[in-house]
């Protein structure tokens, strides 16, 4: 079964020429177009994005650090969170998986919403499923739309998963990104989580504002070619098992587009984004999807169906 990382080497073989461009070539720079607001972190607003709970555990244990040092958390997914009322509180981080090389238009948007951050320090994290996932700048565009909110950035970081992307599946198939049965994060990804809030703390209490650079990479100029479509040209039957539904409604809460109807049992493959998280989330299998003629394996079906389960971090387990 082909992986979704060799279908799009093979639907954008047209971009391979960007592939020689120098990763120095800086496209973009993220810095503060206010100052910083001095003060000491009272109130901290953890939010993410999050289909397959990798990017919530991480933002989970973000807060779980920051509340260990006396910071008073809000935190939650963006669509459970809504409108964020920013008064009292001194430090934004986002967090979201990255999507298409890509931050999603999901969180895009939601930060498009944000009120005036009137120098608040901000912060981004990303979390992807493999080393091509153009993951700096997929982070810096979170950065991007906090700045653009009169946020200050004060930090960035990225942390490896195993992938959510069911492409990368199969019934027949180990998942390349396991091995040794054993799955991210793990206890070394949630130590680097932990670095990072301290390391957000320490720059804030210095008053350091930080610039970023986003670069022309490969990855970066693959997002010029739409992806979502020529994944999609591979992806037949994708619709609702109707005697396996029990309408639950996890996939319509999970869908970014609004694509499912529970009511007819049917997916709108017209509007669908390919997240994946309805194939992803279902615990009945109710969700069908073929790739290059294949079944498409979920994600919690193929944890179930090889015995594997995350290793949960302290924080999370009481």
């Amino acid at each position: 079964m082909d992986t979704r990382r060799s279908f799009l080497k093979k639907g954008t073989l047209a971009a391979a020429s960007m592939a020689i461009l120098p990763s120095c070539i800086n496209i973009s720079t993220i810095k503060a177009r206010v100052p910083i607001r001095p003060a000491k972190i009272q109130k901290a607003a953890i939010l993410w994005y999050s289909q397959t709970e990798n990017t919530a555990k991480c933002g989970q244990v973000l807060a779980k650090t920051f509340e260990k040092s006396g910071i008073t958390v809000i935190s939650g997914d963006i669509r459970d969170i809504g409108n964020l009322k920013t008064d009292g509180i001194d430090l934004l981080v986002i967090g979201s998986p990255v999507f298409y090389y890509d931050t999603p238009d999901v969180v895009k948007d939601y930060l498009a919403g944000l009120p005036d951050l009137k120098g608040m320090p901000v912060a981004s994290y990303v979390t992807f499923g493999g080393p091509e996932g153009n993951q700096h700048n997929a982070a810096c565009s979170i950065l991007e739309g906090l700045v653009q909110k009169n946020g200050v950035p004060v930090g960035l970081d990225a942390f490896v998963t195993i992938s959510s992307y069911s492409l990368t599946y199969s019934t027949d198939d180990k998942n390349p990104m396991v091995e040794d049965h054993s799955i991210l994060p793990d206890s070394t990804t949630y130590q680097s989580v932990r670095d990072y809030a301290r390391f957000i703390q320490a720059t804030i209490e210095k008053s350091q504002v930080s610039v970023f650079n986003k670069s022309l990479t490969f990855r970066e100029s693959l997002t010029f070619f739409d992806l979502e479509y020529w994944v999609k040209r591979s992806v037949d039957n994708h619709s609702i098992i109707e005697e396996n539904c029990v309408k639950c409604g996890t996939c319509t809460k999970l869908c970014p587009s609004g694509s499912i109807d529970l009511d007819t049992f049917s997916v709108d493959t017209t509007t669908c984004v390919l997240c994946l998280g309805c194939v992803n989330n279902c615990e009945y299998q109710a969700m069908s999807m073929e790739y290059s003629g294949k079944r498409v394996t979920g994600f919690k079906e193929y944890l179930e169906n090889n015995n594997l389960q995350f290793d949960l971090p302290p924080e999370l387990k009481t």
